[in-house]
């Protein structure tokens, strides 16, 4: 069945000369409304279609405008049977993607009798946390470590986003302090914000995570693999301990652009955890990568609290930032 269109005003135009001027040369249409006849014909052609034109009994092989009450009649019929035919593939077309659907999420527990799924490349990543967003009703939680969110990725997930948060899920996402850095994706943390997302920031995050109403939990694979990978788990212990993780990190974090309490020494909270993973012998590259930052960043931040503190050294420095209880 094809779509009924509306009638455009080049047609509307032709059937008023023909209703009211009793009109129907083509020739003397298209001079009387300043187009070309291929115009008209296409016009007749489609008022034709449309039942709005009927053979005329008065002049054997021209054509009649139909009362407009009638022909607008006919187009609601028209557009409701289009209407009907369309609801029924839209539920066809629902119940065989409905039913693939659950064939596709059988096959891939199949073999994970523990409840853990291992996705191996990108495609199979993308493909579940596809399925989990849409499959969400109430709440979904997220830690991001890392702060350089493509464009691309951020666009291919929004209209995701913006689904969940018309069924009213409910959003909370920690990122990294360090978020306000990358323009790209602090304004997308932004976007939630104002869409009554709840968005905090943490000095550092252990993994990158998601949490879908306490049913599943997605991590990243191990750091350093030449494929990207993570881990899917339905089991509810593991995912009631990954909750677990993230209230906790929840509590501790601030909210997004507002800064938290006041720390010993104005320390920012970013600047008290690079104290503290280097008080534990981290090297400067480990550290800017736990707090998601340069490596030249992280020394600035290191020269600024030795300079605070009076040190010469970082040992000294850790030594005075110990007696001064900042770390």
């Amino acid at each position: 069945m094809d779509e009924v269109s509306s009638l455009d005003q080049q047609t509307l135009g032709v059937y008023r000369a023909i209703l009211f001027h009793k009109e129907h040369d083509p020739k003397r249409l298209a001079s009387l409304l300043d187009c070309t006849p291929e115009a008209v014909e296409a016009a007749l052609d489609r008022l034709s279609e449309l039942a709005l034109l009927a053979p005329s009994t008065d002049s054997p092989g021209r054509l009649r405008a139909v009362n407009p009450s009638l022909g607008l009649k006919v187009l609601l019929q028209r557009e409701q049977n289009e209407l009907a035919w369309r609801q029924q593939r839209i539920e066809q077309n629902r119940a065989a993607l409905a039913a693939l659907a659950a064939e596709y999420t059988a096959s891939g527990w199949s073999n994970t009798l523990d409840g853990t799924e291992h996705l191996d490349n990108v495609d199979d990543i993308r493909i579940r946390l596809e399925a989990l967003a849409e499959s969400c009703v109430r709440e979904s939680l997220a830690f991001h470590p890392v702060n350089a969110l493509t464009q691309e990725s951020i666009e291919a997930g929004r209209p995701l986003n913006e689904r969940a948060l018309a069924r009213g899920v409910r959003f909370r996402s920690i990122y990294l302090d360090s978020v306000a850095n990358d323009r790209v994706t602090k304004a997308h943390a932004q976007w939630m914000a104002e869409r009554h997302s709840e968005i905090r920031t943490s000095p550092t995050l252990p993994m990158r995570l998601l949490i879908v109403d306490n049913t599943a939990a997605i991590v990243a694979g191990l750091p350093g693999q030449a494929q990207p990978s993570a881990l899917l788990f339905s089991s509810q212990p593991v995912v009631l301990a990954m909750r677990a993780l993230f209230e906790a990190y929840w509590e501790h974090s601030c909210p997004l652009d507002r800064p938290g309490d006041a720390l010993p020494g104005g320390l920012t909270p970013q600047e008290r955890k690079l104290l503290q993973l280097l008080a534990t012998g981290l090297t400067d590259e480990a550290v800017a990568r736990a707090l998601g930052i340069g490596v030249r960043t992280e020394r600035r931040i290191m020269a600024e609290l030795m300079e605070r503190l009076g040190a010469s050294s970082r040992f000294e420095a850790g030594v005075q930032a110990m007696r001064r209880e900042w770390i």
